[in-house]
């Protein structure tokens, strides 16, 4: 089974996202408040935690 270890965003393209524990998903549009919210490729990312891992 699958679980989120973590909700991260950020307000503009091209900056570190930050950890905010939770946010409102709107559907066919992403999470609020994040940059890359609206973008039909890219509303949300999974990212399975070994490949958070090598990025660090």
């Amino acid at each position: 089974m699958a679980r989120v270890v973590a909700v991260c965003l950020s307000e503009r393209k091209g900056v570190a996202k930050r950890n905010v524990g939770e946010a409102e998903v709107k559907e066919n549009h992403g999470l609020v408040g994040d940059a890359h919210a609206g973008d039909p490729e890219r509303q949300v990312s999974l990212l399975p935690l070994e490949s958070i891992n090598r990025m660090r």
